[in-house]
């Protein structure tokens, strides 16, 4: 039976909360998931149970979320990472930093960020 899970909920849970709903609901075990994704057992409990203090890096993210056919950002945004494509993307312009701070002030959430991008695709048609 599929969860409806609230906007509440999900800001509430942890990366180790994610990652042990994720793997109980494909049945898979600790150890066999921490071989599959290249960690130790010991390290993937400590991040379920959120005992570890040190997220673990970019690339086992990335590993976890292929394992457990999860979404890589929100397990980075879970972890408190931002990956190295997106640290580019705000280097590779110098009024990405300030756009950012702007949203922030003005409150805007991602979606409505992405609701005035769509809304400018289409006035540029």
């Amino acid at each position: 039976m599929l969860q409806t899970r609230t906007r509440r909920e999900f800001m509430s849970e942890t990366l180790g909360d994610r990652l042990k709903r994720m793997r109980s609901s494909r049945g898979l075990g600790l150890r066999e998931t921490a071989i599959k994704v290249g960690m130790s057992a010991t390290y993937l409990s400590r991040v379920e149970n959120n005992q570890e203090t040190s997220p673990p890096s970019e690339e086992k993210i990335r590993n976890l979320a292929d394992v457990l056919k999860g979404n890589f950002d929100e397990l980075m945004q879970l972890a408190g990472r931002i990956s190295f494509e997106v640290t580019e993307l705000i280097k590779a312009d110098s009024n990405m930093p300030a756009f950012l701070r702007r949203s922030r002030e003005k409150n805007l959430t991602a979606e409505e960020l992405m609701k005035l991008l769509e809304k400018q695709d289409t006035e540029d048609k």
